[in-house]
């Protein structure tokens, strides 16, 4: 009888899942049970899926009336993400293509322009509209729905620009979202996974979903967040430190007094849960998207309400630099 490789497997786990059979379902119906198995076949299934997402755009393209980002472009995207990782930075999921190409433009005179790469960063992901949209994917996505108050603390300490209040309401929720995605939530039998598990869950993401929706843009997305989390946010500290202090470890246990709690760390870190929430809804495929089905009146409403506190806040600059000259910080 002829040894089953993982290539057999992968094609037939590839042409199940094209169906919409569920991951479990597919591994249950060819009894893979064995984890490294597992892992050679889910990789290869990703590799296939991607290969053929490519030939669809590349047909997409060749179609009059057919607007589609090419592969050409989604290989410039993962270079400039791949560009932006060492400053602890990616390009936003939500941002257009007139964004994308000023970014990249931007991006070709680092590291003179980093300054200017996260104001404008920052005009994309924390716009009131923006943010409400980030708040909304929080409530409608399982794993993220119990961190939608801290984040919406988050979003009004940012624009009261108390930027410590909000870093560090918003450093464990990238832990406790990554503890929920992968199912332990502090209640069953189970430990909590250990720090390196931790560290490596979104890059893994092949091995729970390995057909993922839009599976071209959810590889630059699995990367770029593996990149931040790996390389800055959850870097080892024994091996180095993160860009910019933009460091879990510090923060946690304030090592030194190095600023870490910044404005432009702030972006970073909205940046990246945007990112994971995108990861997140490829993955899991849900029936609607939160980005663009979303409850309009109820994002109205937080849109109103961000755009207040700013008005606010812009007020008491104003009053401080009134009264007190020169000493409105």
């Amino acid at each position: 009888m002829a040894k089953i490789t993982a290539a057999h497997l992968a094609t037939e786990v590839f042409t199940q899942l094209q169906t919409s059979k569920s991951v479990a379902d597919v591994k249950a119906d060819l009894a893979i049970n064995d984890s490294t198995m597992w892992s050679k076949v889910s990789a290869l299934v990703y590799e296939k899926a991607k290969v053929a997402a490519r030939k669809e755009r590349d047909q997409d393209a060749q179609r009059p009336h057919v607007s589609t980002t090419s592969n050409a472009e989604i290989m410039d995207l993962l270079a400039l993400n791949e560009q932006l990782a060492g400053y602890a930075l990616l390009a936003p999921p939500t941002m257009t293509t007139a964004e994308f190409r000023r970014i990249g433009l931007l991006a070709a005179e680092l590291p003179a322009s980093e300054a200017t790469i996260l104001t404008y960063l920052d005009s994309i992901i924390t716009s009131p509209r923006m943010c409400a949209i980030l708040k909304q994917g929080f409530e409608y996505c399982p794993a993220f729905q119990s961190f939608s108050t801290l984040v919406e603390a988050a979003i009004i300490a940012y624009y009261q620009e108390n930027y410590t209040s909000a870093f560090l309401t918003l450093v464990p929720v990238v832990e406790g979202l990554i503890l929920r995605w992968n199912g332990f939530d502090g209640t069953g039998p189970e430990p909590k996974p250990e720090f390196e598990a931790i560290r490596k869950f979104v890059g893994n993401s092949y091995l729970r979903q390995p057909n993922p929706g839009n599976v071209l843009f959810h590889d630059v997305y699995v990367k770029a967040s593996q990149a931040i989390l790996t390389k800055h946010l959850y870097l080892n500290s024994e091996t180095g430190s993160a860009y910019a202090n933009f460091s879990r470890h510090l923060a946690a246990h304030l090592l030194s007094n190095e600023a870490f709690a910044t404005q432009p760390n702030c972006v970073r870190l909205f940046i990246l849960l945007d990112a994971l929430l995108k990861v997140y809804t490829y993955e899991t495929k849900p029936a609607k998207d939160p980005r663009f089905d979303v409850d309009e009146p109820m994002l109205q409403r937080d849109v109103l309400r961000y755009q207040l506190v700013i008005a606010q806040q812009r007020m008491f600059r104003k009053a401080l630099e009134q009264f007190f000259p020169g000493n409105a910080e």
